[in-house]
Protein backbone atom coordinates (compact mmCIF):
# COMPACT_ATOMS: atom_id res chain seq x y z
CA UNK A 1 0.00 0.00 0.00
CA UNK A 2 1.03 3.42 -0.36
CA UNK A 3 -0.65 5.07 2.54
CA UNK A 4 -0.24 4.50 6.08
CA UNK A 5 -2.25 4.87 8.51
CA UNK A 6 -2.91 5.71 12.55
CA UNK A 7 -5.80 5.02 15.06
CA UNK A 8 -5.36 4.48 18.93
CA UNK A 9 -3.03 5.83 20.96
CA UNK A 10 0.58 6.08 19.36
CA UNK A 11 2.80 7.05 22.60
CA UNK A 12 6.06 7.22 20.63
CA UNK A 13 7.78 7.14 16.70
CA UNK A 14 8.66 3.79 15.87
CA UNK A 15 12.09 3.64 16.02
CA UNK A 16 11.94 5.28 20.07
CA UNK A 17 11.31 3.75 23.72
CA UNK A 18 8.28 4.52 25.38
CA UNK A 19 5.78 2.75 28.57
CA UNK A 20 5.03 0.37 26.24
CA UNK A 21 5.87 -3.04 23.87
CA UNK A 22 5.93 -2.02 20.67
CA UNK A 23 6.27 -5.06 18.25
CA UNK A 24 6.72 -4.63 14.20
CA UNK A 25 4.79 -6.96 11.89
CA UNK A 26 5.29 -7.58 8.30
CA UNK A 27 4.84 -9.49 5.32
CA UNK A 28 6.74 -10.88 2.68
CA UNK A 29 9.92 -10.86 5.11
CA UNK A 30 10.74 -7.38 5.72
CA UNK A 31 10.25 -6.08 2.01
CA UNK A 32 5.65 -5.93 2.27
CA UNK A 33 3.30 -4.22 4.51
CA UNK A 34 3.74 -3.27 7.86
CA UNK A 35 2.36 -2.60 11.34
CA UNK A 36 3.80 -1.56 14.14
CA UNK A 37 1.73 -2.35 17.48
CA UNK A 38 1.79 -1.21 21.20
CA UNK A 39 0.87 -3.13 23.57
CA UNK A 40 1.27 -3.60 27.72
CA UNK A 41 2.07 -7.45 27.36
CA UNK A 42 4.86 -9.68 26.03
CA UNK A 43 3.40 -11.82 23.69
CA UNK A 44 6.84 -13.57 23.03
CA UNK A 45 6.51 -15.30 26.12
CA UNK A 46 3.78 -18.07 25.89
CA UNK A 47 3.55 -20.21 28.77
CA UNK A 48 2.93 -23.66 26.48
CA UNK A 49 3.50 -24.87 23.31
CA UNK A 50 3.10 -27.99 21.69
CA UNK A 51 5.87 -28.14 19.14
CA UNK A 52 9.58 -26.76 19.31
CA UNK A 53 8.88 -25.28 16.20
CA UNK A 54 6.35 -22.65 17.53
CA UNK A 55 8.89 -21.47 19.69
CA UNK A 56 11.83 -19.37 20.05
CA UNK A 57 14.67 -21.74 20.39
CA UNK A 58 18.34 -21.80 21.07
CA UNK A 59 20.94 -24.55 21.37
CA UNK A 60 24.69 -24.71 22.13
CA UNK A 61 26.56 -25.95 19.62
CA UNK A 62 29.68 -26.03 21.40
CA UNK A 63 27.90 -29.30 23.11
CA UNK A 64 27.24 -30.69 19.96
CA UNK A 65 29.71 -33.74 18.38
CA UNK A 66 29.18 -34.04 14.56
CA UNK A 67 30.98 -37.70 13.37
CA UNK A 68 33.22 -35.77 11.69
CA UNK A 69 34.64 -34.19 15.10
CA UNK A 70 36.71 -37.69 15.65
CA UNK A 71 36.09 -39.47 12.35
CA UNK A 72 37.73 -38.24 9.15
CA UNK A 73 35.31 -40.30 7.50
CA UNK A 74 32.41 -38.56 9.73
CA UNK A 75 30.07 -36.25 8.43
CA UNK A 76 28.61 -32.93 9.86
CA UNK A 77 25.00 -33.14 11.76
CA UNK A 78 22.43 -31.31 10.40
CA UNK A 79 20.28 -28.97 12.68
CA UNK A 80 17.80 -27.02 11.14
CA UNK A 81 16.14 -28.68 7.90
CA UNK A 82 13.13 -27.39 5.27
CA UNK A 83 12.40 -27.72 1.88
CA UNK A 84 15.59 -26.66 -0.08
CA UNK A 85 17.25 -25.38 3.14
CA UNK A 86 19.49 -27.05 5.85
CA UNK A 87 22.07 -26.22 8.31
CA UNK A 88 24.45 -28.25 9.49
CA UNK A 89 27.51 -27.92 11.69
CA UNK A 90 30.97 -29.61 11.09
CA UNK A 91 33.73 -29.91 13.69
CA UNK A 92 36.45 -31.52 11.28
CA UNK A 93 39.28 -32.12 13.06
CA UNK A 94 41.19 -34.50 10.75
CA UNK A 95 41.53 -34.22 6.76
CA UNK A 96 38.86 -36.63 5.23
CA UNK A 97 40.17 -39.75 2.73
CA UNK A 98 37.82 -38.26 0.02
CA UNK A 99 36.56 -34.93 -1.77
CA UNK A 100 33.41 -33.63 -1.33
CA UNK A 101 30.65 -32.90 -3.75
CA UNK A 102 27.50 -31.66 -3.35
CA UNK A 103 24.81 -31.81 -5.58
CA UNK A 104 21.49 -31.15 -4.25
CA UNK A 105 22.26 -27.39 -2.55
CA UNK A 106 24.45 -24.15 -2.88
CA UNK A 107 26.64 -24.02 0.25
CA UNK A 108 27.65 -20.88 2.44
CA UNK A 109 30.74 -22.28 4.75
CA UNK A 110 31.28 -20.15 7.78
CA UNK A 111 34.36 -20.51 9.44
CA UNK A 112 33.28 -19.99 13.27
CA UNK A 113 36.86 -21.34 14.79
CA UNK A 114 39.74 -23.22 13.16
CA UNK A 115 41.92 -22.58 10.46
CA UNK A 116 41.89 -24.96 7.54
CA UNK A 117 43.03 -24.80 3.42
CA UNK A 118 39.90 -24.94 1.60
CA UNK A 119 41.08 -27.04 -1.21
CA UNK A 120 38.97 -26.09 -4.55
CA UNK A 121 38.36 -27.24 -8.28
CA UNK A 122 39.41 -23.34 -8.86
CA UNK A 123 42.54 -23.63 -6.48
CA UNK A 124 43.14 -23.45 -2.89
CA UNK A 125 42.02 -20.77 -0.05
CA UNK A 126 43.23 -20.41 3.15
CA UNK A 127 40.43 -19.67 5.81
CA UNK A 128 40.49 -18.82 9.60
CA UNK A 129 37.61 -17.64 12.20
CA UNK A 130 35.25 -15.33 10.51
CA UNK A 131 35.74 -15.96 6.76
CA UNK A 132 32.58 -17.58 4.61
CA UNK A 133 33.10 -19.22 1.82
CA UNK A 134 30.19 -19.36 -0.87
CA UNK A 135 30.37 -23.06 -2.79
CA UNK A 136 28.15 -23.68 -5.75
CA UNK A 137 26.55 -26.96 -6.35
CA UNK A 138 28.19 -29.33 -7.66
CA UNK A 139 31.55 -27.94 -7.17
CA UNK A 140 34.26 -30.29 -5.98
CA UNK A 141 36.41 -29.29 -2.59
CA UNK A 142 38.09 -31.05 0.08
CA UNK A 143 39.02 -29.10 3.73
CA UNK A 144 42.10 -29.78 5.45
CA UNK A 145 42.53 -28.94 9.08
CA UNK A 146 45.27 -27.06 10.23
CA UNK A 147 43.69 -26.57 13.88
CA UNK A 148 42.16 -29.08 15.91
CA UNK A 149 39.03 -27.42 17.04
CA UNK A 150 37.07 -26.57 14.86
CA UNK A 151 33.94 -25.42 13.68
CA UNK A 152 32.03 -25.02 10.80
CA UNK A 153 28.13 -23.72 10.06
CA UNK A 154 27.23 -25.05 6.78
CA UNK A 155 24.19 -23.63 4.99
CA UNK A 156 22.55 -25.58 2.00
CA UNK A 157 20.22 -23.37 -0.33
CA UNK A 158 18.58 -24.77 -3.59
CA UNK A 159 18.77 -21.27 -4.32
CA UNK A 160 21.65 -19.77 -6.10
CA UNK A 161 23.81 -17.85 -3.96
CA UNK A 162 24.44 -13.52 -5.20
CA UNK A 163 25.65 -11.21 -3.63
CA UNK A 164 23.40 -8.66 -2.12
CA UNK A 165 24.98 -5.27 -3.93
CA UNK A 166 22.59 -6.89 -6.44
CA UNK A 167 19.63 -5.73 -4.13
CA UNK A 168 20.70 -2.45 -4.33
CA UNK A 169 21.49 -2.71 -7.90
CA UNK A 170 18.28 -3.24 -8.87
CA UNK A 171 16.95 0.00 -7.79
CA UNK A 172 18.99 1.87 -9.52
CA UNK A 173 21.71 2.25 -6.17
CA UNK A 174 24.43 0.66 -6.20
CA UNK A 175 25.09 0.21 -2.01
CA UNK A 176 28.71 0.74 -1.12
CA UNK A 177 28.95 0.64 2.61
CA UNK A 178 30.22 -3.81 2.05
CA UNK A 179 33.15 -3.44 0.01
CA UNK A 180 33.07 -6.76 -2.36
CA UNK A 181 36.04 -5.97 -4.01
CA UNK A 182 37.70 -7.89 -0.46
CA UNK A 183 36.18 -10.74 -1.59
CA UNK A 184 39.05 -13.51 -2.36
CA UNK A 185 39.06 -15.93 -5.26
CA UNK A 186 40.91 -18.99 -5.79
CA UNK A 187 43.63 -19.38 -7.80
CA UNK A 188 45.05 -22.99 -9.31
CA UNK A 189 47.91 -24.15 -7.66
CA UNK A 190 48.43 -27.19 -10.22
CA UNK A 191 49.58 -30.51 -8.01
CA UNK A 192 53.00 -32.37 -9.26
CA UNK A 193 52.50 -35.59 -11.53
CA UNK A 194 52.65 -37.37 -8.33
CA UNK A 195 49.87 -35.59 -6.63
CA UNK A 196 47.06 -35.51 -10.10
CA UNK A 197 48.27 -39.35 -10.68
CA UNK A 198 46.20 -40.29 -7.09
CA UNK A 199 43.13 -42.64 -7.01
CA UNK A 200 40.24 -39.90 -5.16
CA UNK A 201 37.55 -40.81 -3.95
CA UNK A 202 34.21 -38.53 -4.04
CA UNK A 203 31.95 -38.24 -1.35
CA UNK A 204 28.53 -37.13 -3.15
CA UNK A 205 25.56 -35.64 -2.11
CA UNK A 206 22.62 -36.48 -3.96
CA UNK A 207 19.18 -36.64 -2.83
CA UNK A 208 20.05 -35.88 0.69
CA UNK A 209 21.60 -39.55 0.77
CA UNK A 210 25.66 -39.80 0.35
CA UNK A 211 26.74 -41.53 -2.57
CA UNK A 212 30.78 -41.98 -4.17
CA UNK A 213 32.45 -41.10 -7.40
CA UNK A 214 35.82 -42.41 -8.14
CA UNK A 215 38.56 -41.02 -10.14
CA UNK A 216 42.00 -42.42 -11.02
CA UNK A 217 43.56 -39.08 -10.06
CA UNK A 218 43.35 -36.04 -8.33
CA UNK A 219 40.52 -33.87 -9.76
CA UNK A 220 41.52 -30.72 -7.55
CA UNK A 221 45.32 -30.98 -8.01
CA UNK A 222 44.77 -30.94 -12.27
CA UNK A 223 43.42 -27.61 -13.09
CA UNK A 224 46.13 -25.39 -14.25
CA UNK A 225 43.80 -22.16 -14.85
CA UNK A 226 40.61 -20.54 -15.00
CA UNK A 227 38.45 -17.70 -16.30
CA UNK A 228 34.72 -16.07 -15.33
CA UNK A 229 32.85 -15.55 -12.77
CA UNK A 230 33.36 -15.73 -8.90
CA UNK A 231 31.80 -18.80 -8.35
CA UNK A 232 33.75 -19.39 -4.97
CA UNK A 233 34.61 -16.81 -3.12
CA UNK A 234 35.55 -15.46 0.15
CA UNK A 235 34.75 -12.53 2.42
CA UNK A 236 35.70 -12.07 6.15
CA UNK A 237 32.75 -10.77 8.42
CA UNK A 238 34.92 -7.94 10.16
CA UNK A 239 34.66 -5.99 6.56
CA UNK A 240 31.39 -6.23 6.88
CA UNK A 241 30.09 -2.70 8.69
CA UNK A 242 26.88 -2.27 11.40
CA UNK A 243 24.10 -0.39 9.98
CA UNK A 244 22.33 2.25 11.95
CA UNK A 245 20.58 5.59 11.67
CA UNK A 246 20.58 8.73 13.51
CA UNK A 247 17.27 7.35 15.74
CA UNK A 248 18.20 3.54 15.96
CA UNK A 249 17.43 0.55 14.71
CA UNK A 250 17.75 -0.70 11.04
CA UNK A 251 16.02 -3.94 10.02
CA UNK A 252 18.63 -6.77 9.29
CA UNK A 253 18.47 -6.36 5.52
CA UNK A 254 20.41 -3.19 5.68
CA UNK A 255 22.85 -6.08 6.57
CA UNK A 256 22.22 -8.70 3.83
CA UNK A 257 25.42 -9.59 2.57
CA UNK A 258 24.21 -12.72 -0.05
CA UNK A 259 20.74 -13.17 -0.97
CA UNK A 260 19.16 -16.37 -2.81
CA UNK A 261 18.86 -15.60 -6.55
CA UNK A 262 15.13 -15.69 -6.37
CA UNK A 263 14.95 -14.17 -2.92
CA UNK A 264 13.88 -16.62 -1.16
CA UNK A 265 16.21 -16.39 1.66
CA UNK A 266 19.41 -13.34 2.93
CA UNK A 267 22.12 -13.84 4.78
CA UNK A 268 23.33 -10.44 6.89
CA UNK A 269 26.30 -10.10 8.91
CA UNK A 270 25.02 -8.18 12.34
CA UNK A 271 27.92 -6.23 13.82
CA UNK A 272 27.37 -3.81 16.35
CA UNK A 273 25.00 -0.62 15.32
CA UNK A 274 26.29 3.05 15.47
CA UNK A 275 24.98 4.91 18.24
CA UNK A 276 21.92 7.15 17.81
CA UNK A 277 22.49 10.54 18.18
CA UNK A 278 18.37 11.29 18.78
CA UNK A 279 17.35 11.03 22.53
CA UNK A 280 14.74 8.77 24.24
CA UNK A 281 11.58 8.77 23.37
CA UNK A 282 12.42 9.34 19.66
CA UNK A 283 15.34 7.46 19.56
CA UNK A 284 17.17 4.04 21.36
CA UNK A 285 19.24 1.39 20.87
CA UNK A 286 17.94 -2.49 20.12
CA UNK A 287 15.70 -3.95 17.80
CA UNK A 288 11.58 -4.13 18.40
CA UNK A 289 9.44 -6.86 19.03
CA UNK A 290 9.09 -8.47 15.51
CA UNK A 291 7.20 -11.42 13.85
CA UNK A 292 6.69 -11.85 10.10
CA UNK A 293 6.06 -14.72 7.65
CA UNK A 294 10.28 -15.78 7.55
CA UNK A 295 12.21 -18.13 9.47
CA UNK A 296 14.69 -16.69 10.73
CA UNK A 297 18.50 -18.13 12.27
CA UNK A 298 20.64 -16.21 14.34
CA UNK A 299 24.26 -17.60 15.17
CA UNK A 300 26.59 -16.41 18.29
CA UNK A 301 30.21 -15.72 16.00
CA UNK A 302 31.91 -13.46 18.17
CA UNK A 303 30.89 -11.74 21.75
CA UNK A 304 33.43 -10.23 24.04
CA UNK A 305 31.36 -9.00 27.02
CA UNK A 306 29.49 -12.59 26.85
CA UNK A 307 31.93 -14.83 25.36
CA UNK A 308 29.97 -18.39 26.77
CA UNK A 309 27.18 -17.32 24.35
CA UNK A 310 29.44 -17.44 21.48
CA UNK A 311 28.24 -20.61 19.05
CA UNK A 312 25.03 -20.07 20.35
CA UNK A 313 22.21 -21.03 17.61
CA UNK A 314 18.64 -19.39 17.43
CA UNK A 315 15.46 -20.34 15.64
CA UNK A 316 12.82 -17.48 15.51
CA UNK A 317 9.78 -18.91 13.66
CA UNK A 318 7.22 -16.67 12.04
CA UNK A 319 4.55 -18.13 14.65
CA UNK A 320 5.64 -16.16 17.98
CA UNK A 321 6.52 -12.98 18.23
CA UNK A 322 10.75 -12.28 18.47
CA UNK A 323 10.62 -10.80 21.88
CA UNK A 324 12.15 -7.18 21.88
CA UNK A 325 14.99 -5.75 23.57
CA UNK A 326 15.10 -1.48 23.16
CA UNK A 327 16.94 0.43 25.84
CA UNK A 328 17.08 4.57 25.74
CA UNK A 329 20.43 5.64 23.49
CA UNK A 330 24.07 6.64 25.11
CA UNK A 331 26.73 7.81 23.51
CA UNK A 332 29.90 5.09 24.11
CA UNK A 333 32.67 6.61 25.80
CA UNK A 334 36.16 7.79 24.05
CA UNK A 335 38.67 6.50 22.62
CA UNK A 336 36.09 4.96 19.85
CA UNK A 337 37.22 0.99 19.77
CA UNK A 338 36.03 -2.01 17.63
CA UNK A 339 33.65 -3.72 19.85
CA UNK A 340 34.05 -7.06 19.23
CA UNK A 341 30.85 -8.63 18.66
CA UNK A 342 29.10 -10.39 15.74
CA UNK A 343 26.38 -12.49 14.85
CA UNK A 344 25.68 -14.40 11.11
CA UNK A 345 21.69 -14.20 10.78
CA UNK A 346 19.54 -16.53 7.49
CA UNK A 347 16.11 -15.32 6.91
CA UNK A 348 14.20 -17.26 4.56
CA UNK A 349 10.83 -18.40 3.21
CA UNK A 350 11.38 -21.74 3.49
CA UNK A 351 9.95 -23.23 6.85
CA UNK A 352 12.50 -24.75 9.46
CA UNK A 353 12.43 -27.44 11.71
CA UNK A 354 15.04 -28.38 14.26
CA UNK A 355 16.60 -31.94 14.45
CA UNK A 356 16.43 -34.18 16.70
CA UNK A 357 20.68 -33.64 17.31
CA UNK A 358 20.21 -29.97 18.32
CA UNK A 359 17.11 -30.65 20.48
CA UNK A 360 20.14 -32.24 23.01
CA UNK A 361 21.74 -29.13 23.58
CA UNK A 362 18.67 -26.78 23.93
CA UNK A 363 18.48 -24.15 26.63
CA UNK A 364 16.13 -24.57 29.16
CA UNK A 365 14.86 -21.75 29.91
CA UNK A 366 14.34 -19.94 26.72
CA UNK A 367 11.84 -17.16 27.91
CA UNK A 368 15.64 -15.62 29.51
CA UNK A 369 18.04 -16.91 27.41
CA UNK A 370 16.68 -15.48 24.36
CA UNK A 371 17.96 -12.18 26.28
CA UNK A 372 21.13 -13.42 27.98
CA UNK A 373 22.61 -15.44 24.87
CA UNK A 374 20.69 -13.69 21.86
CA UNK A 375 20.36 -10.10 22.84
CA UNK A 376 22.57 -9.30 25.61
CA UNK A 377 25.84 -7.65 24.72
CA UNK A 378 24.45 -7.02 20.84
CA UNK A 379 22.85 -3.86 21.96
CA UNK A 380 25.78 -2.56 24.08
CA UNK A 381 24.75 -4.02 27.78
CA UNK A 382 26.07 -7.22 29.35
CA UNK A 383 23.84 -10.44 29.36
CA UNK A 384 22.80 -10.23 32.52
CA UNK A 385 21.61 -6.46 32.58
CA UNK A 386 19.54 -7.19 29.55
CA UNK A 387 16.97 -8.52 31.72
CA UNK A 388 16.72 -5.17 33.66
CA UNK A 389 15.20 -3.65 30.28
CA UNK A 390 12.75 -6.63 29.90
CA UNK A 391 9.13 -5.38 29.69
CA UNK A 392 7.44 -8.30 30.77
Amino acid sequence: MTTNIRRGNIPNAPSGVGPYLDEIYTLKGFFGDWAMIYRSQNVGHPSEWTNPDLMNLGTDTNLLKPTDLTDPAGAPMPLLKGDGVQISLSRRSKVSPFLEKNSDNHQIRFYHRGEFELQTELGPLDVKAGDFVVIPIGMMFREVPKTSDNAIVIFETRAPIRPAEELWDSVGLTFTATDYTLMEVPTPKPGTKEEIAVRTEVRVKLRDEYEKLVFDFNPLKDVVGWLGDPVIYKFNVWNVPGMGSSHGFLPPPSGAVLIGDDRSFFFTVQMPRPFPNVPAPDGSYGAPAHRNDYDEFWFNHRSQNAEETEGHMWRLPPTVVHPGLKRPPEYPQNPVERIQECKLNFDTRVRLSWTKEATQAFFQDPHTAVYTSLYGAHIGILPEQALRHVKK
